[in-house]
């Protein structure tokens, strides 16, 4: 199995904002549970630092074609703060970053999500006697993008981010809970 095929997608609602060109907002918070399949998952403060000088991407809902912004360009900035994995890209004059930028003013857009390589975890129970796992370090980070059906469906939205086919997260999230139940 490649590294490419381990990666994974996490989904989570964010707070966004548009400034001039410059969308800002998290796509990964801590202190909330994702359930994913019969499990719960969480992302520890300091999981994202292996990663951050990985040369990440900012895609419109994970799909490469529809590139927004890269770190090794310096039109992606990413950073862990105290609620997550902020991020800052500089939106292209392209057909793509224009109409991303007029359905985040518009308020279609309700989250965003990241795609990563699992590193180090921990596994937990819930009150409910679910299985925690919460990510401590990430072996990969590979893309932060803008989506419609974010894992963290609790967490606060300003202006938001592109459409997810649910056929598509649901898949996600099944291959997600089984190789949480592998682990």
């Amino acid at each position: 199995m490649s590294n490419f095929d381990r990666t994974q997608r996490f989904f989570c609602e964010t707070r966004s904002e548009i400034a001039g060109n410059v969308l800002r907002g998290h796509a990964a918070v801590f202190g909330t549970l994702a359930r994913i399949g019969q499990s719960y998952e969480a992302i520890a403060r300091g999981a994202f630092a292996p990663v951050l000088g990985n040369d990440v991407r900012a895609l419109v809902n994970h799909d490469p074609s529809q590139l927004l912004g890269r770190v090794s360009a310096g039109t992606l900035r990413l950073q862990e703060d105290s609620q997550g994995l902020a991020f800052e890209v500089d939106l292209p004059d392209t057909s793509t970053g224009r109409d991303l930028r007029v359905l985040v003013e518009r308020g279609d857009i309700t989250g965003a999500s990241f795609a990563f390589q699992p590193g180090q975890m921990e596994r937990s129970r819930a009150a409910d006697g679910r299985t925690i796992v919460t990510h401590t370090a990430f072996s990969a980070l590979r893309d932060v993008s803008p989506v419609t059906y974010p894992a963290y469906e609790s967490t606060d939205v300003a202006l938001r981010a592109v459409t997810f086919d649910l056929t598509q997260r649901e898949q996600l999230i099944r291959i997600r809970a089984a190789h949480l139940e592998n682990i």
